[in-house]
């Protein structure tokens, strides 16, 4: 005879929920994301920087536009989206600052991120080619704009594509999230600050950045090299 409630008991989740228990227990690691190692990045940003040298000696600008975007996206990490909605006013580089305000990021969160010196150079220098361009810097103008108008996340994501097919670095599912992934990852093999990490991406969580935090192959073969010899 059963007992009152042995059904309960012996009754086995549905499908559904399996798959659910087992999704909870995956761990993401480094191993999960893509990311592109720093020869690779090296190879990216110097085949942008001299297409745009290309450009401005023959008196284009599509080139000019395309380094400062992937000159962006590669020291900033930076979601395409934020690029694409970055403003003059934005760029806080005057005298003694070094920051960019990242309006209505992911979670519509928004926030400062620091820049390194090369980068603020090359912003000025920016905007003093717009200006002469006679393109509007004001404060709430677009950073990027095309012929078409403003710089869409889409154009962005295509210009990035474009570069990294003419150099055989493109896959499918690693294009210009992989820069962010990029960033993070060879940020933290710098300093092993995930809290610096953290900040510079703007995670609300600390737990998002911790994937980050796991051992690289290319921190193994460094710590491994010559090893016993």
């Amino acid at each position: 005879m059963k007992s009152k409630g042995s059904e309960n008991i012996v009754a086995f989740p549905f499908a559904g929920e399996q798959k659910k228990q087992r999704k909870k227990r995956t761990k993401k690691t480094v191993d999960r994301i893509k990311y592109f190692n720093v020869s690779q990045i090296r190879l990216l940003r110097r085949a942008a920087r001299e297409q745009a040298e290309m450009d401005f000696s023959k008196g284009r600008i599509a080139g000019i536009r395309e380094w400062m975007v992937i000159d962006l996206l590669t020291s900033t990490g930076l979601r395409v989206s934020e690029a694409a909605n970055l403003r003059c006013g934005d760029l806080k580089i005057g005298y003694g600052e070094s920051r960019l305000f990242v309006r209505e990021g992911k979670g519509d969160i928004s926030g400062h991120i620091v820049i390194n010196e090369s980068l603020k150079k090359h912003l000025k220098s920016f905007l003093r080619w717009k200006e002469e361009r006679n393109e509007k810097t004001g404060n709430d103008d677009p950073l990027f704009v095309g012929q078409r108008g403003p710089w869409t996340a889409q154009a962005i994501q295509q210009i990035v594509k474009k570069y990294l097919k003419d150099l055989n670095l493109y896959e499918k599912g690693k294009s210009v999230h992989a820069l962010r992934h990029s960033y993070a990852v060879e940020l933290y093999s710098r300093g092993k600050d995930l809290r610096t990490v953290q900040k510079q991406l703007r995670h609300v969580s600390i737990q998002s950045t911790l994937v980050y935090a796991d051992v690289t192959d290319e921190t193994i073969g460094e710590q491994i090299k010559g090893l016993w010899n």
